[in-house]
């Protein structure tokens, strides 16, 4: 964070500013503020790379030595949250970890990853600090707020930094959401690079699934009483018998039940 403090006209018949001594103050005081305010931005987004982390120890109990939180992306700015950060899984693969704040509204999606897994492939190692990885690219320029569709990606192997944690390991984590900017051909994709996009809206009618995995299956149709993003848990009205269900969002106008 810069702060700049913009030089003063002195009154020529007194030789300073009446105001000089008030005007220092001042800005050494917004100096503080700034200062204070990074300071408390840096902590927030330790307080939930921390919590994510806890949380993904808890659930598949791994102590917590043995797993490492991927930075977030500098140019993020994660306010502190007002009230419990809460956190889940929202694809089958758990490689990404969502943290979900509402008091302000917004939600990341971070990687939590094990220390001492072995790769399914292993690295072949090219120049110093560079391997080689299996990324997800497009033969073409995609262009901003494209979704992603199965079939869009295509593998590939790069030399890149064996540091670079923000690689998108598995395309399946990144179904039905969208680009954020232009996205070069043949350029690897990283988290940052999307983000979930709206699949269901608020009074849109909505194929609803109820059993699957359960040794039967029914769908039904609903009304979605609220907006959703891929991997959001919704309500919806069931168009038939007028009860209120919940539902995960699962693609576009449609979601799976609880």
């Amino acid at each position: 964070m810069q702060m700049l403090c913009l030089p003063i006209h002195t009154d020529r018949r007194h030789g300073r500013h009446p105001n000089t001594a008030w005007w220092r103050a001042g800005c050494a005081l917004g100096v503080v503020w700034g200062l204070t305010l990074a300071s408390s931005m840096s902590k927030a987004q330790e307080a939930v790379l921390q919590q994510a982390k806890v949380w993904v120890g808890q659930t598949q109990n791994v102590p917590l030595d043995q797993l490492a939180v991927a930075p977030l992306d500098n140019r993020l700015k994660v306010p502190a949250c007002e009230q419990e950060v809460r956190f889940d899984y929202p694809f089958q693969t758990r490689q990404s970890v969502r943290a979900r704040c509402d008091a302000p509204t917004w939600q990341l999606f971070l990687q939590v990853t094990t220390r001492g897994v072995a790769n399914t492939a292993p690295a072949q190692t090219t120049t110093p600090g560079l391997v080689m990885r299996t990324v997800w690219v497009s033969p073409h320029m995609l262009k901003r707020g494209t979704v992603i569709q199965p079939g869009l990606l295509q593998a590939t192997t790069q030399a890149l930094p064996a540091s670079d944690t923000q690689l998108v390991g598995d395309p399946r984590d990144v179904h039905n959401m969208e680009l954020l900017r232009d996205w070069p051909a043949n350029t690897p994709l990283r988290s940052y690079d999307v983000k979930p996009t709206q699949l269901v809206k608020r009074g849109q009618q909505v194929l609803v699934s109820v059993g699957e995995g359960r040794g039967f299956q029914i769908t039904v149709r609903a009304e979605a009483q609220q907006d959703g993003l891929m991997g959001e848990q919704i309500r919806l009205k069931n168009l038939e018998s007028g009860r209120m269900l919940s539902a995960v969002v699962s693609g576009p106008s449609s979601a799976k039940g609880m």
